[in-house]
């Protein structure tokens, strides 16, 4: 779009209120449109005990997203038929509609089958390992709805309750593989069979979904810090977007400020001697990082290491201090930002960094 400061006196007034219409319009639009979801509770199994707290969390986890604009599709005792019919519909729905947010929610039973981990659908008559094949349904369907690469960010809460007297471990976590998009995210529990209440997940999943903003990474990470409270849960596997998204309430980017007259004017920079190069020690292997520090875009080798370090005592980092700032560094960083109530964007700032440094004294 044209600047307005580049048009004629007579057109700038018309040039400005577009501009910022302009504005209006492009902010985050995928956050801002009508979610699409997808919300199942199995509780009247044939063949297993019920699952009366799947209901309920069912119940509630639709409502929260009906109050954030989502489109609910709510699935109670669905089939395997019917499973398999909600999810094409969603597909199309994103497919007709994409760069909206998508919401997957499971409550049932869950089991594996090499290696694979398997929800049941309430027909579902599981006698020996392989009728999951033919009963359940995979684990990873659910996942490829949300990252298909039609929405604009997508979530999948998995409630799996292990089937009784299963022996077989339900590799949750098996899902979080390389390869998964980046505005992906993803949080599996692991809980033993509810009684007449809603699940610990739905109990700590409800509450975060009332909004007005929801943003990914914030939403999962209190998900998983909630249940690290409960005795009957524990998160089972957990995939964080890379950065901030939005499933509703995508704040607004700053107005357009014109530049001033004094920012038109020529900077000559003053004539000064710089001081001479005095060298700096060499910074041992376990020395702690230097009180100021840049942004994570110019540190040194050094410094991401010290970083890595810092995040380690605090006991956000178990993984190997080499610099790199990967998969397991970033999700540090969030924890971190989370506790200092920073924006959860997985990168430092230099005064994050700074701030970060000098906190472990």
């Amino acid at each position: 779009m044209t600047h307005p400061r580049s048009l004629p006196r007579a057109a700038r007034r018309v040039a400005v209120g577009l501009f910022y219409l302009s504005l209006l319009m492009t902010t985050d639009a995928r956050a801002m449109a009508a979610g699409q979801a997808l919300v199942v509770g199995e509780a009247s199994y044939a063949s297993l005990p019920p699952l009366p707290g799947c209901a309920l969390s069912a119940h509630a986890v639709a409502a929260a997203l009906r109050g954030l604009g989502f489109v609910v599709d709510e699935q109670d005792d669905g089939s395997s038929g019917e499973l398999y019919a909600a999810i094409g519909t969603l597909i199309r729905q994103l497919t007709a509609a994409p760069q909206t947010p998508a919401f997957v929610y499971f409550c049932g039973y869950a089991t594996s089958y090499e290696d694979r981990p398997f929800v049941l659908p309430v027909s579902a008559s599981v006698r020996r390992p392989s009728d999951a094949l033919t009963q359940g349904l995979l684990a990873k369907t659910l996942l490829e709805v949300v990252s298909g690469g039609k929405a604009a960010t997508g979530v999948l809460a998995l409630d799996a309750i292990p089937v009784p007297n299963d022996s077989a471990a339900l590799p949750l976590d098996a899902l979080t593989g390389p390869g998964l998009p980046p505005t992906l995210g993803y949080i599996a529990a692991s809980t033993s069979t509810p009684g007449n209440t809603p699940t610990p997940m739905a109990a700590a999943l409800v509450p975060l979904l009332r909004g007005p903003t929801v943003e990914t990474v914030r939403l999962l990470s209190d998900i998983q810090q909630q249940l690290a409270g409960f005795k009957t849960a524990r998160v089972a596997a957990l995939h964080l977007p890379d950065t901030a998204w939005y499933l509703a309430g995508a704040p607004e980017p700053p107005p357009y400020a014109p530049p001033s007259a004094a920012s038109t004017l020529p900077v000559v920079a003053p004539s000064v001697v710089a001081p001479p190069l005095v060298a700096s020690p060499t910074a041992s292997p376990t020395a702690k990082v230097a009180k100021s520090l840049p942004d994570e875009q110019q540190m040194t080798d050094t410094q991401r290491r010290s970083i890595q370090r810092a995040l380690a005592h605090l006991g956000y980092y178990d993984s190997e201090t080499d610099g790199v700032f990967g998969t397991e560094t970033r999700a540090a960083i969030r924890r971190w930002q989370h506790e200092v109530h920073a924006p959860m964007t997985g990168h430092l700032t230099a005064e994050e960094a700074s701030k970060l440094a000098t906190s472990w004294d």
